[in-house]
């Protein structure tokens, strides 16, 4: 009766020795399944060029907004606007964003597939991001009174550029022609060197250069953008084929991080001046070189993208003989991300 009751014991113990490892099993299991489904970060290539315009999408990043949407966004850098495109059209890249180019407008003319998803900026009143610069003793000397005085000056510009063409508005209104004027593509380091020593008269710019020509380039700022073309596009946020059909949830996830980023961008240079010394430190983390002072582009709530003027952008194009035919902007858009994006941002 003894052995009996021994192994009557025995098996007990055995059972329940059995029970606790398979439920430690269990319970180290599930963690385990749990970090299995998980899914990776889905992968995303950036162009940028260090423009004002890339703003949204390097304070995503840096912030880690697209990390909260299980995204993995690697920059690629890129000498020039026209690289960059150059790069998505090939596929090398999967979203960028862009200045306001011909280029851009003619994509679906030349079986490019780009959209234009989101603004990335405009040149509301009071944040105008392109100026005209002159050298401060032409205005000191009175050599420079007026836009009819642009005639016979040699202005450093992006040639065919926005800041070519609000130089070149600004002039008209005087009557005075583009051929009246130079119009010279140099950096902005040839610029200030070109100013200093008088080589050039000034320089139709983009910030956060105009604020440098201003500052090293002894210049003086005479107009800008804003004053004369309000609400003309900064830039435009553009997807490629592989966000707007092959993974339309991660360019979903994209534009929610996007939105978040560009908040914050318009509460630092806004009125408010919320985190702007955050905001300046991630931009020269990318050689945005700005300072909190330096002008920025205007942030609607929605970022939706501004074509106020770019059809009379595109009328000076074409009579100055850049384009053959006017393509039309509004054909590019595709607001399927921007829309969903601010639906979800609202319900949380």
């Amino acid at each position: 009766m003894g052995d009996r009751m021994m192994s009557t014991t025995e098996t007990y113990s055995r059972r329940r020795a059995s029970w606790f490892l398979s439920l430690l099993a269990i319970t180290l299991a599930v963690p385990a399944a749990a970090q299995a489904q998980t899914p990776a970060p889905t992968k995303l290539r950036l162009g940028i060029i260090s423009a004002l315009f890339d703003a949204g999408s390097l304070i995503a990043l840096e912030k880690g907004y697209f990390r909260e949407q299980g995204l993995d966004v690697e920059v690629k850098v890129f000498p020039g606007s026209s690289d960059a495109n150059q790069a998505l059209s090939i596929g090398a890249i999967d979203v960028l964003s862009s200045g306001i180019s011909v280029a851009i407008f003619n994509a679906r003319l030349r079986n490019i597939d780009m959209s234009i998803v989101a603004g990335a900026g405009e040149n509301t009143p009071g944040h105008g991001i392109i100026s005209l610069v002159l050298r401060k003793d032409l205005v000191e000397s009175g050599r420079y009174k007026g836009p009819a005085d642009l005639k016979g000056l040699k202005l450093a510009t992006g040639v065919t550029a926005p800041s070519h063409w609000f130089a070149a508005s600004l002039a008209s209104e005087a009557q005075v022609s583009d051929k009246d004027i130079t119009f010279i593509g140099l950096g902005i380091a040839n610029t200030v060197a070109a100013m200093n020593n008088r080589a050039a008269d000034g320089g139709s710019v983009n910030e956060p250069f105009a604020t440098l020509l201003v500052e090293k380039g002894n210049g003086v700022r005479i107009a800008s953008i804003d004053q004369k073309y309000p609400n003309f596009p900064a830039g435009y946020l553009i997807y490629g084929p592989t966000l707007t059909k092959k993974n339309v949830d991660a360019g979903n996830r994209y534009m929610i991080a996007y939105l978040k980023a560009m908040r914050d961008y318009r509460l630092a240079f806004g009125p408010e001046k919320i985190g702007t010394a955050e905001i300046v430190a991630i931009l020269q983390k990318y050689n945005i070189m700005i300072s909190p002072d330096t002008p920025s582009a205007g942030i609607p709530d929605d970022c939706a993208p501004s074509f106020e003027w770019v059809n009379d952008y595109l009328d000076w194009q074409l009579k100055s003989g850049n384009i053959r035919s006017k393509p039309d902007p509004r054909s590019l858009v595709d607001d399927r991300f921007r829309l969903f994006a601010l639906e979800s941002l609202k319900q949380h």
